[in-house]
């Protein structure tokens, strides 16, 4: 429909000027022009030229992809699907179908960045269409085709897609940790220079991730390195993005009226499209800016906007907070039916963002983080086999060296000082069996004696650890606790395998559940959380792992352990 409607507005301008014959007349002119230019004329004629009049441009990527057609050839006719593509921005079924005609065409080409560079294209528009089970097939796929290419910047277009699935999904430190090694990579000056759009958009992207986890300086400094480098570049790629997330760190500074006017900006960068998660995440933002600045009515006036564009298939994680003071400000003002309509329809968005991602997450994990580890690992293997093999060699040499020199010196010395020649092999001797020593490994078998004394230490410490949450922490692991409570990981797994009779992730996940329940007994607003949301609070990554955790403990999942305590409350 978008696309229908800009042709329509489009042919309304065009005839208060021309006639319709004109206007026709002068399209042909236009192409009889362009006939006699080169693909190489056309394409620079339309890629350098960023200002040119829409009809020019429309010409220009017809002309070119009618003699890529007649020359039949692949790379060309791509490149020319893709000009419409850039043409018809925002249109997202209508950029889905020259994706898959870039794929269609190029999918028997080899060492190109073609078909790859479809699938890419295809993934970024399914999510920003929201279907992302899809967009991570596409990605996935484009991963592949880069990776049999040894295509490094076109692996990392993709992982960094993939990584603003995670995102979505709130695993925020795994696509921070994303972010940062393509940034280190894209940080060289000749990398820069080539692959500035993707510099750009790194730079975004860890801004953004920094905000997410709270670490506003930082999210600042990479806000601010992107904006330079957009503003320098001929397209000024990301600007708007990088005008949204600047808006967002300046609320989480506490820089409220230049939150809004980034945020303002932003929707008007935008054109106020409400199908962009950035311009739904500015009524969100604004909404809050201005609650904070005690303008209440221009507050609600962005949170009930959000409202009324959130559908199934968009609700976002970060919505939630649109809900509650939508729901806060419907109940001081006494408003029940709408307070129940809220609740209505924000457990319906609950339910159906839980369906959708709890998908998502596990394809994530089998498609893009499994085999990645296993890839990881198999390097690793490889490294640690050749560095066997070189040790080994190095012992070889310097067995053959003390057994020739203790032969040079049993030659030269045996006639004269035979005494002193067998007291000089002994010491040899001793060296070689010291060295061997030194080559072999500890023996794993040995077994572990721990004192009462540390037992009772490392008992003592634990015992502050539950006392002060410490296992809240969603990144908690057993060297991070060892590090915390200043002893060996390897003394604190037995001391909890030996007195609370279970391993570290049990231990740890039984104080989580613990203290959930603790919190749903003590807690009426805890209650009301989203599942995920209380997975979230209490340590857990997801809610898959939550709900199994819980039901391990209590006997029943966590929304059937609520509504049974409520029931038994009442």
């Amino acid at each position: 429909m978008k696309a229908i409607y800009s042709f329509v507005v489009l042919g309304c301008f065009m005839s208060t000027l021309y006639s319709m014959q004109e206007i026709k007349a002068e399209q042909n002119t236009f192409k009889d022009s362009l006939q006699n230019k080169t693909l190489r004329e056309l394409a620079t004629a339309f890629w350098n030229v960023k200002d040119l009049d829409s009809i020019y441009k429309i010409n220009l990527a017809k002309v070119y992809l009618s003699k890529a057609k007649k020359l039949d050839n692949e790379l060309r006719i791509a490149d020319g699907y893709q000009m419409f593509m850039y043409l018809c921005k925002g249109q997202f079924e209508t950029y889905l179908k020259y994706s898959d005609s870039i794929i269609d065409v190029t999918k028997d080409l080899k060492k190109s960045h073609y078909p790859g560079t479809g699938y890419i294209f295809k993934g970024g528009v399914l999510r920003d269409m929201e279907r992302y089970n899809e967009a991570l097939e596409s990605l996935l796929k484009a991963k592949e085709i880069a990776e049999s290419n040894n295509d490094e910047i076109q692996v990392m277009i993709a992982e960094r897609i993939i990584a603003e699935l995670k995102t979505i999904l709130g695993k925020n430190q795994e696509a921070l940790k994303i972010y940062q090694k393509h940034f280190s990579v894209l940080s060289k000056k000749d990398s820069i220079k080539k692959n500035g759009q993707n510099y750009i958009s790194t730079a975004y992207l860890l801004g953004s991730s920094y905000n997410r986890i709270q670490e506003y300086d930082s999210a600042h400094y990479y806000i601010n390195i992107g904006i330079k480098y957009s503003l320098a570049s001929y397209y000024h790629h990301f600007y708007p993005e990088l005008v949204f997330t600047s808006g967002v760190n300046n609320y989480h500074r506490k820089k409220y009226k230049s939150a809004i006017d980034s945020l303002q900006k932003t929707l008007r960068l935008l054109d106020n499209n409400v199908d962009n998660i950035n311009v739904r995440m500015s009524y969100l933002y604004l909404g809050k800016s201005y609650r904070q600045l005690n303008e209440n009515t221009k507050a609600i006036q962005y949170l009930k906007k959000l409202d009324s564009v959130t559908n199934d298939s968009n609700y976002r994680l970060e919505f939630r907070e649109a809900f509650e003071l939508l729901k806060e400000y419907y109940t001081e003002k006494g408003d029940k039916d709408e307070s129940v309509k809220l609740l209505e329809k924000w457990i319906h968005y609950e339910k159906k963002r839980q369906e959708k991602y709890k998908k998502l997450d596990q394809e994530i994990v089998e498609k893009f983080d499994v085999p990645g580890l296993i890839k990881e690992k198999e390097l690793l293997l490889s490294q640690t086999i050749d560095s066997n093999k070189a040790s080994m060699f190095r012992i070889i040499i310097i067995g053959c060296l003390v057994l020739v020199l203790i032969s040079v010196l049993y030659f030269f010395l045996y006639k004269s000082k035979k005494n002193k020649l067998e007291e000089e092999l002994d010491e040899q001797l001793e060296k070689v069996k010291v060295l061997e020593s030194n080559t072999k490994k500890p023996s794993s078998s040995t077994s572990l004696e721990l004192s009462e004394e540390l037992k009772l230490d490392i008992l003592r410490k634990l015992n502050s650890f539950e006392k002060g949450l410490l296992y809240l922490k969603n990144d908690i692991t057993l060297v991070k606790a060892s590090k915390k409570l200043k002893t060996n990981s390897t003394y604190l797994s037995k001391v909890i395998n030996l007195e609370k009779q279970k391993n570290f992730t049990n231990y740890i996940n039984d104080l989580r559940i613990g203290y959930c329940i603790e919190q749903i007994k003590a807690n009426k607003k805890f209650r009301q959380y989203a599942i995920s949301s209380m997975a979230k609070e209490v340590g857990f990554n997801n809610i898959q792992s939550f709900a199994k955790a819980f039901s391990k403990e209590v006997g029943c999942n966590p929304a059937e352990y609520i509504k049974k305590y409520d029931n038994d409350m009442v």
